[in-house]
């Protein structure tokens, strides 16, 4: 196996987004976050967080509209992109004291979060828990609510000790296998732009190469599981109390986040929308940003938040 790499850099965001980037002290935590910003101060606060072995700019084609009338923070989790690597487990805890705390220093006292996959999980974590945080909570295919888990073999393969590092590390020989382990988020990924798939290519790689977010996401990954698990009897009645209004959008063909999942939450919380996007997979902000942003926008402002 090789033992460097060109893909052994920082990584470099999504063009439009590179004059966007700061970095945040969190100084009770003890790291640092990275994060975009966009829009006015003294809009609506959105905040935006990803997915696993994903980085803020999964939001790319999110940022300029939302950025018209809302004041848009996009983070790295820990661990993930260009947030700091630390010696801490990256537990659903300090994943969730994160969010919270980069809002804190941000002075956003409130605000509408916005997770896809994990970052839904952490997001309606967040809002079981601190309700009084948020204006609106939008969950995109994932939620901390499962009765059918997000898993599949290849995640189930992955928690296993060795067995996981031995097959993301195994990546590193094959650029082009590692760009096709994205294949199973997307319906289609070779439909999409040419930009996006270049960009994708060399950002698995660089995910790949990187043993520091190598090691958030296997933390990351085997600290959710049981957490996940642990919370599901209390959720229902936990959720029956909340008032936050709440958008679920769904890729129609996701294989990882089901639409029972889905109609779990609609059965026993109030105030829950749903927009299911046609012909696209895990992540539909991604394969459709045009209908993704359209849904979202309306809902925003239906809700006139």
């Amino acid at each position: 196996m090789a033992k460097s790499s060109p893909y052994q850099q920082p990584m470099t965001p999504w063009p439009s987004l590179a004059a966007l980037g700061k970095t945040a002290a969190l100084p009770n935590l003890g790291f640092s976050i990275f994060y975009f910003e966009a829009g006015d101060p003294n809009q609506p606060a959105i905040v935006m967080i990803h997915g696993l072995g994903d980085e803020a700019d999964t939001w790319r084609h999110q940022v300029a509209p939302l950025a018209e009338d809302h004041h848009v923070i996009i983070m790295d989790l820990p661990g993930f992109g260009r947030s700091d690597h630390i010696k801490q487990a990256y537990s659903p805890e300090l994943m969730k004291q994160s969010i919270l705390e980069l809002m804190d220093v941000l002075g956003l006292e409130k605000a509408i979060l916005m997770g896809s996959s994990l970052g839904g999980i952490l997001s309606q974590g967040i809002t079981v828990e601190y309700p009084e945080r948020l204006n609106g909570l939008v969950l995109v295919d994932g939620a901390l609510y499962q009765p059918d888990r997000m898993e599949d073999r290849g995640l189930k393969m992955m928690q296993l000790p060795l067995v996981g590092e031995a097959i993301y590390t195994g990546l590193r020989k094959d650029p082009k296998a590692a760009y096709d382990s994205l294949r199973i988020v997307y319906h289609d990924l070779d439909r999409l732009p040419d930009a996006d798939r270049e960009f994708l290519y060399t950002r698995v790689n660089k995910r790949v190469w990187s043993n520091g977010q190598r090691k958030a996401y296997f933390s990351t990954l085997r600290h959710l599981t049981p957490w996940v698990r642990k919370v599901q009897a209390d959720l229902p009645e936990q959720l029956a109390k909340l008032d936050v209004p709440t958008l679920i959008i769904r890729g129609e063909l996701d294989d990882l986040f089901s639409a029972n999942n889905v109609a779990a939450i609609q059965a026993v919380q109030l105030d829950v929308e749903v927009m299911d996007i046609p012909g696209v997979g895990h992540l539909p902000q991604q394969e459709d940003p045009t209908v993704f942003n359209a849904s979202l926008k309306n809902w925003l402002n239906r809700k006139d938040l």
